[in-house]
């Protein structure tokens, strides 16, 4: 007669019964790569293109064209980006010019390979910040857009106060770029580099609670807040209203 080890009937159990520890996104699933399929190719296609096109231009491995090109944009450039630029990147040129040229190879070379995917996206974000404080804001805003929209469908579902810390981060840079804001005029805020950045801000914002997906306890939460509250008022809607709304269009199981 055999007798099972409880230690061992233990582990066995607590092996088949417990969910498997999350695991940590690496690489774009295949589901987020079939939908965002074109915003993976667009950057594939735009960082190769940009090193390769700096590794065939002689001046970029001098440094001489990020001279010409802090020179060109420094009536453009935030004001607090240019004592950066003048007493880092200039006095560096060579240097930063040649890390530049091989950090954009790299990340067209880790998204063709789908390997270290987020640090390849965060880098490059990296860079087009850096390339809209300088006043470049075209087409780096929209470099922006697509990496941290990516950057999105690879974060891991968090809780709903969680994704609104995180929000509360984000809005710490929309509020400080607001005030270097230039112009309001519709024809021309897509080159103001302080707006958009302070508009990317916001939407990343918005877009980090947004896909928590949990409406219930978002509303429970927003109507325990003052303007929350006032605002339910002045709509004449209760939270056990919005309640009855979200259970009456849950679709049966």
């Amino acid at each position: 007669m055999t007798t099972t080890n409880p230690t061992e009937f233990q582990a066995v159990t607590r092996h088949e019964t417990d969910p498997p520890p999350p695991r940590k996104l690496r690489y774009v699933p295949t589901g987020s790569a079939a939908v965002l399929l074109p915003l993976y190719l667009f950057l594939i296609a735009g960082w190769f293109r940009a090193g390769v096109e700096k590794m065939i231009d002689p001046s970029w491995w001098t440094g001489e064209y990020l001279i010409g090109f802090l020179n060109e944009q420094r009536p453009h450039m935030l004001p607090f980006f240019v004592p950066f630029a003048d007493r880092v990147v200039e006095p560096l040129a060579p240097l930063i010019a040649w890390l530049v040229m091989w950090m954009q190879l790299g990340i067209a070379i880790c998204l063709i390979a789908n390997r270290r995917v987020k640090p390849a996206l965060w880098t490059g974000a990296l860079l087009n910040l850096c390339f809209t404080m300088a006043g470049r804001v075209n087409p780096s805003a929209f470099y922006l857009v697509m990496q941290v929209t990516l950057l999105v469908a690879l974060s891991r579902p968090v809780a709903l106060k969680i994704a609104i810390r995180r929000a509360a981060l984000w809005l710490v840079p929309a509020a400080l770029f607001a005030p270097f804001a230039r112009t309001i005029d519709p024809a021309l805020v897509i080159d103001d580099p302080a707006l958009m950045l302070s508009f990317l801000s916001l939407v990343a914002a918005v877009t980090t609670v947004a896909i928590v997906n949990r409406p219930a306890e978002l509303i429970d939460m927003v109507a325990t807040t003052p303007i929350g509250r006032w605002f339910l008022r002045r709509a004449r809607i209760s939270p056990h209203a919005l309640h009855e709304r979200l259970n009456a269009e849950r679709p049966a199981r």
